[in-house]
């Protein structure tokens, strides 16, 4: 299919011509968070039956489980706890949470897309923009699919241990192209060299250096409280094996999954896979105790996803949720969840009888410096 020359797609052609090549970390930032044209700021259906793609957020079920798992958080801490959504999408899911919540509570939405604030706002949920000014307090943190939205930069295996780094130039027919060159960061090869991962010849990779401003920025808003992440990803021996010898990266238009991320800019989705070796150390420095990642399924069964009853009396209707939501067939095994906590705190919502599930410990020496939230 021929590319889009979209009008973001001009606004980065213009920018490489007068300013050269960018990484394809802020290529990716721009394409995905640019407050005019990018991807979530022209506000795209997510969570609803017509959005870009398949996601937890559609069903009642999961809004469900997401209430029980506060209630079991609060009887943890023995308080009533603040609630921050991360990326709230259309407000769907946060109006069902509200819904299955016995008490009332504040209930706020981290979101940076103005027009997702919008359409959040109209179902009368409170939005923020940053986490600057919101003081720290006794909170319940989620997000959905929020830590593979992060920006990566792409990198490829020279051989002998060395990697280059991926640059967005324009060929000579003005047209996006992927060009390898020096690394931007040593950032990046202190992170392989942390994990022990070493990139085949010709092997290309992602490497999300958000993690630790991002997990910072939460930690300084938890008094105490747990944070779930809902999230696809896997251990660094694995993200970075042969088995991904052409990387992670997803692009996503309009239902439809594509393989060329300079398709339709702003108005395509990217994504890559979380490595859950660098977020559970990455997570302990910011102050976190972590556990997890397991699978989706198996934490909503554990916080009894299957007492869910939706608003009508349709129990088939009600199964079917469920069972898309935890089946390994379905979500279940799809998705994984990331449970940090404030130190001293009991087991997160949803571990109960789930074990041998954890990723050992490897902490990173690493420093990883801010570039993004």
């Amino acid at each position: 299919m021929n590319r889009i020359n979209t009008e973001l797609a001009k606004v980065l052609k213009r920018k490489i011509r007068s300013q050269g090549p960018l990484t394809f970390r802020d290529f990716m930032a721009v394409a995905l968070y640019d407050e005019a044209n990018g991807f979530y700021a022209q506000g795209p259906n997510i969570g609803s039956p017509d959005g870009p793609f398949n996601t937890n957020a559609k069903f009642p079920a999961f809004g469900y489980a997401i209430a029980q798992a506060i209630a079991q958080a609060e009887k943890n801490i023995g308080c009533p706890l603040r609630i921050l959504e991360l990326g709230g999408g259309t407000g769907q899911l946060g109006k069902s949470i509200i819904s299955f919540l016995q008490t009332p509570h504040e209930y706020i939405v981290l979101e940076t897309s103005p027009r997702l604030r919008a359409g959040q706002e109209q179902r009368s949920l409170q939005t923020i923009q940053n986490l600057n000014n919101l003081p720290p307090s006794p909170t319940f943190v989620f997000g959905n699919e929020v830590l593979d939205a992060l920006p990566v930069h792409r990198v490829m295996g020279m051989g002998n241990e060395k990697i280059e780094e991926f640059y967005v130039d324009l060929d000579e027919d003005g047209e996006f192209s992927e060009q390898p060159g020096p690394l931007s960061t040593t950032e990046l090869a202190e992170r392989f060299k942390c994990e022990g991962v070493q990139l085949g010849r010709g092997q290309v990779a992602e490497i999300c250096l958000e993690l630790k401003p991002f997990f910072q920025n939460v930690r300084q808003v938890l008094e105490r409280g747990y944070v779930f992440f809902v999230d696809y990803g896997d251990r660094a021996s694995n993200l970075y094996s042969h088995r991904h010898r052409n990387g992670t990266l997803r692009s996503f238009y309009q239902q439809q999954q594509i393989h060329d991320p300079f398709f339709a800019v702003g108005q395509q989705d990217l994504t890559a896979d979380v490595d859950y070796t660098a977020a559970r150390s990455i997570a302990e420095e910011a102050g976190f105790e972590v556990d997890g990642p397991i699978p989706q399924g198996a934490w909503l069964r554990n916080l009894g996803i299957q007492a869910y009853k939706g608003s009508s009396s349709d129990r088939e209707s009600d199964q079917k949720e469920i069972n898309v939501l935890t089946r390994p067939t379905g979500l279940g095994s799809a998705f994984d969840v990331l449970i940090l906590k404030t130190r001293g705190l009991p087991d997160g919502p949803g571990l109960q009888q789930v074990s041998n599930m954890s990723l050992s410990k490897s902490p990173l020496a690493c420093q990883i410096s801010p570039h993004f939230f």
